[in-house]
């Protein structure tokens, strides 16, 4: 990785062969098979940074390459062509909210935004969920991996979706690689997007840490924790701390994609359970827990 935290084609590239544990003689014969074939010699100097894509015809292998490795649409060209807009997925962010989203969409309009992601994206997302003494929720810490989509990219928006009309809106606090703009929120539909300003400007492949702690005021037991990743994301981590005096009798982990849910029990260590996922999105992760009185 290039100094000031810049990934390069060679990077991504390398690491994605990694994650896929797919050989470059496996690769070679993948795009020959698609018709945009590119020789051993040249997979091999593009993974060791010693070249890089050029030619009308090695693009078309590099947007063929995105797809046998499940990375993003134009995540390889962007850094091949520097200056080039990163292609986002077609899918919409806001699926996973079906009665929302027009909320959300006005709301990001007032931010001049289209989505969260029209200069960053996620790469890499840990919550920190903290639960009081009646076992509701006080407060949410949100740390992301987030990488540059367009040169001189300096926002990102987090968008939360309440769920009970008589909680108040969550307060938000910036602790790390931003500062707060703007908070929106929308009565009605519970739904809040707060505006995040980036200390430094990104250039395309460029990344950034941010951490920002979300209060909450719950008006009733929790029992859930859920993130809904797009698009695609290295790694998502969900951390829920419990109270010492209200410990729930037992957890699971879940994810959910295409409408179809999956789950499997979980450890308690402590106070504490948690769960990581690589290689996911776009879907729903998340945990739940139950109480003695729900089992």
């Amino acid at each position: 990785m290039s100094a000031g935290g810049r990934r390069t084609f060679a990077d991504v590239f390398a690491e994605a062969l990694d994650q896929r544990a797919i050989s470059l003689g496996g690769l070679r014969d993948e795009l020959a098979a698609r018709g945009t074939p590119v020789s051993l010699a040249s997979l091999s100097y593009w993974r060791a940074g010693l070249r890089q894509p050029e030619q009308e015809q090695s693009m078309r292998a590099v947007t063929a390459i995105e797809e046998i490795l499940g990375l993003f649409p134009g995540e390889l060209e962007s850094l091949a062509s520097p200056g080039r807009r990163r292609r986002l997925p077609r899918s919409d962010p806001f699926a996973v909210y079906p009665d929302r989203q027009q909320a959300m969409g006005r709301l990001l309009d007032e931010l001049g935004m289209v989505n969260p992601y029209d200069e960053v994206i996620e790469r890499e997302v840990t919550g920190k969920y903290d639960l009081d003494a009646r076992g509701r929720a006080v407060r949410l810490t949100h740390i992301s991996l987030v990488e540059a989509v367009v040169n001189g990219a300096r926002r990102f928006a987090l968008v939360t979706a309440g769920e009970n009309p008589d909680e108040p809106p969550p307060t938000f606090t910036a602790l790390g690689g931003y500062r707060l703009g703007r908070v929106l929120r929308d009565a009605a539909s519970m739904v809040t997007v707060a505006e995040m300003l980036l200390d430094e400007e990104l250039a395309v492949g460029e990344t950034a840490i941010l951490e920002q702690q979300v209060e909450i005021d719950a008006a009733e037991d929790d029992n859930e924790l859920r993130y809904w990743a797009w698009p695609r994301l290295r790694s998502v981590s969900l951390w829920v701390r419990f109270h010492p005096d209200k410990v729930p009798a037992r957890c699971e982990a879940f994810t959910v994609v295409d409408g179809r849910e999956e789950s499997e029990e979980v450890t308690t260590y402590g106070h504490s359970v948690h769960r990581t996922i690589t290689g996911f999105g776009p879907g729903t992760v998340g945990l739940r827990w139950f109480w003695d009185d729900y089992v």
